[in-house]
């Protein structure tokens, strides 16, 4: 979830596509730049079903399938992903899982037990070896080294959703999700004073939050559900200095999760969850 969107009035997104073969409840999408990955949360689509039917899709930047599932790594309620130094992180229950992508195999695995989660859900990278980690049912933000394998808690947020870290300025943005209040999730912020992580509020926007990226020094993206019971969903930009939330014009969504925006070809991947599909935005 990254480079100059949407910016302005004018700039129009010209065109979409879907790709679906293979694909059970993509929660989460990721580029290496060469191949779009995507997680399935699988057959029930229950985010927190340990049923071992979870698997990682790898797909052109066509969306076009090409490997139904790159490793023979058990996988439960897959979701959120990030990559470092060729390894593709994902958030599976109460665990982070590292699979290298040229093999399959799995690599490193990081447990989240002492946080009594069974929702960890975004991640975003902090550094080489460092990772953030939203824990949605648990309502924390942790970091954990990929070296160490050692955990820490950064801050509390209630139903902690999608996360962005913005490393040029220190910054991690963050949204939420309520599943009993659908409207009830913010947008903020995590700063940090004297090395205590500090959060606010970053705009009185409301929803169902999801995915979030920030596409420009001022401009983030987030993906709001809009409703549980029916195709709602919707892309919501937030220009960071005004606080002006502006929403982007393109057909409803059932269930857009952890999207993905590739600034080299100016286009947003975006999991259509409920529909088992992947909708494709180009600028």
């Amino acid at each position: 979830m990254q480079k100059v969107l949407l910016c302005l009035a004018g700039l129009l997104l010209a065109s979409h596509s879907f790709a679906q073969d293979g694909l059970v409840h993509p929660e989460s999408l990721i580029s290496d730049g060469h191949f779009l990955y995507a997680t399935n949360i699988g057959t029930s689509g229950d985010p927190t079903a340990r049923d071992g039917d979870g698997f990682i899709s790898k797909l052109s930047l066509g969306g076009n399938m090409i490997t139904p599932s790159i490793t023979t790594e058990k996988l439960n309620a897959p979701k959120g992903t990030a990559i470092i130094k060729g390894v593709l992180y994902v958030a599976d229950l109460d665990r982070i899982v590292g699979i290298r992508l040229s093999s399959g195999k799995k690599v490193a695995e990081i447990s989240l037990a002492d946080f009594h989660t069974s929702f960890a859900n975004d991640l975003t990278v902090k550094d080489d070896h460092t990772l953030f980690v939203s824990l949605t049912d648990a309502g924390k933000i942790l970091e954990a080294d990929v070296k160490s394998l050692q955990v820490k808690a950064v801050t509390d947020l209630p139903g902690a959703n999608g996360i962005y870290y913005d490393q040029k300025g220190h910054r991690l943005y963050t949204c939420n999700f309520h599943f009993d209040n659908i409207q009830g999730g913010e947008i903020g912020v995590v700063h940090w004073e004297q090395q205590q992580a500090v959060y606010e509020k970053l705009s009185d926007a409301h929803g169902g939050f999801d995915g979030l990226v920030m596409t420009d020094d001022h401009t983030l993206l987030v993906s709001d559900w809009g409703a549980l019971d029916h195709p709602a969903g919707l892309l919501q930009k937030i220009d960071i200095p005004s606080k002006t939330v502006t929403q982007l014009e393109m057909p409803v969504i059932a269930g857009p999760a952890d999207f993905y925006y590739d600034a080299a070809r100016k286009r947003l991947y975006i999991p259509v969850m409920l529909e088992s599909k992947v909708l494709i935005k180009d600028l």
